[in-house]
């Protein structure tokens, strides 16, 4: 498929917004209702005075108030403007997992990897994550000062905020690189931050990490068993990405070990495939709940990938797959008969990711948007019994998800063919998850080679990190550009 001909395709009824669009939302982050606070990114690092005005201490005056506010921080992530939102697809174009079967540059740049600085994406990726970042330290630092407030509501809240703060950081610096990283609302500290390494930022998400996984809750009994708020097990399998991403294997191993055995969590087997995404699946760890959302409440990839969808009704998927996913699976896979559909377009058929199943959004969904699940522990723990020379541990736990995917047993015993095995199940069992598949490109120095093959006329390597926001850099010059921007 050429993105000449994907233009043609429904690009009349694009609802996306323009780049001028992107760059005026609002974000806006409600406590209490009382408690109105409203910051861009761009705030927390320019270098005039910013005009963000604290979360009144008032807020965190009891246990039942505390928790309006961080009912607060998780809206946030699902309003119009949030990038968790878009991280998804535009991590999915990047990579070599989808077209957009539109007409708009600013979605065809990241499928091209030709992307510049004054992308609105870009801009609402930083201003968002920041904006998220911002709200997550505010809580903190107001539940730190509460006097209100039982011990035990503290901990809890604090670990929240705390897992939110290091899930944001993990999308920035992975897709960004160095950034600044950001623990306080200190106006002066915030306008001084220079952008650090990404051990650093890592150091910072894996600590946060530490602490919430302490003082979480074990299960999702306090949450009316819903699993859109943070737990133990949350902390845990974030920690095991971080963990992975950063080399320490052993690390890695361990906090996947801690939720596989975990008796919260199995897969869905038994031909159950189909109820993966469900708000109550028990392969859920963490998702975001679309219920939050403004306007509708259809989880974002039924939003975007579903022919039923919100704008597929009339126009089809909004991002189609390339032929070389569709070619990857082997034959008998569920994911590619239960996660995959096809629709006609002018005597050709084009193929669409259909993990998501609930396209009404004038009900309550029965989908969240799944940020984190069990099968993929399976494979971190893989991946990280294979670089610690445990093969045998390795090939269990790739049968294990292959098996629930309907196929056998894998062949590979060696290191690197285990590797290249675990890489393609996660590409298989990931896809269009949360940027999963352009994280592991990256990640594993496979970028280069995999996109500039398919991608010859226009990948450059410095592609492999998306731009800072021009507005960011000009206003900040400790914030350089990354390469090749």
């Amino acid at each position: 498929m050429t993105t000449t001909h994907l233009n043609r395709l429904l690009c009349s009824g694009s609802k996306k917004s323009t780049n001028s669009d992107v760059k005026n939302r609002v974000l806006f982050f409600l406590y209490l209702l009382i408690a109105l606070l409203t910051t861009g990114c761009k705030k927390l690092v320019e270098l005039d005075p910013p005009k963000t005005e604290s979360v009144p201490s008032a807020v965190f005056g009891t246990d039942a108030s505390a928790g309006t506010a961080m009912t607060g921080l998780y809206a946030s992530l699902i309003n119009s403007s949030s990038p968790y939102t878009t991280i998804g697809y535009l991590g999915s174009l990047s990579a070599d997992e989808s077209d957009p079967t539109n007409a708009y540059s600013f979605y065809l740049d990241f499928g091209t990897n030709t992307l510049t600085p004054d992308n609105g994406n870009i801009q609402n990726l930083w201003s968002g994550m920041y904006a998220t970042i911002f709200q997550a330290n505010s809580i903190i630092e107001n539940i730190q000062a509460s006097k209100g407030m039982s011990d035990a509501a503290k901990l809890r809240y604090t670990g929240e905020a705390e897992f939110v703060r290091a899930l944001s950081h993990y999308y920035l610096t992975n897709f960004l690189g160095p950034v600044p990283v950001i623990t306080t609302t200190d106006v002066k500290t915030n306008v001084a931050a220079g952008r650090s390494d990404t051990v650093t930022v890592y150091k910072q998400i894996i600590a946060d990490l530490v602490d919430a996984q302490k003082n979480l809750p074990v299960d999702y009994t306090s949450y009316n068993n819903r699993r859109d708020r943070a737990n133990q097990g949350a902390a845990a399998a974030l920690l095991a990405k971080a963990y992975l991403a950063t080399g320490d294997n052993a690390g890695a191993e361990r906090a996947a070990s801690a939720v596989i055995s975990n008796s919260l969590y199995s897969l869905q087997t038994g031909g159950n495939i189909d109820k993966v995404f469900l708000k109550d699946s028990p392969e859920t760890i963490w998702a975001i709940n679309p219920e939050k959302s403004t306007g509708h409440t259809l989880t974002t990839d039924a939003t975007y990938y579903g022919t039923s969808s919100l704008y597929g009704a009339l126009y089809g998927p909004q991002y189609v797959l390339l032929p070389g996913l569709i070619n990857s699976f082997e034959s008998g896979d569920l994911r590619k008969t239960h996660w995959i559909n096809t629709f006609n377009y002018q005597g050709t058929d084009y193929y669409y990711g259909a993990k998501y199943k609930d396209y009404n959004p004038n009900q309550k969904p029965s989908e969240y948007d799944v940020v984190l699940r069990l099968s993929e522990q399976y494979l971190i723990r893989a991946e990280a019994r294979v670089k610690q020379g445990n093969i045998g541990g390795a090939q269990s736990d790739l049968n294990i998800v292959r098996s629930r995917a309907g196929l056998g047993n894998t062949t590979a015993s060696t290191s690197k063919d285990l590797i290249d095995a675990v890489l393609q199940e996660r590409q298989h069992e990931l896809f269009l998850e949360f940027a999963s598949r352009w994280f592991d490109l990256k990640r594993t120095g496979r970028a280069n080679g995999i996109l500039g093959a398919l991608k010859a006329s226009t990948w450059k390597p410095t592609a492999v990190l998306y731009p800072l926001p021009i507005e960011e850099v000009k206003k900040a010059p400790q914030l350089t550009q990354n390469p090749g921007y």
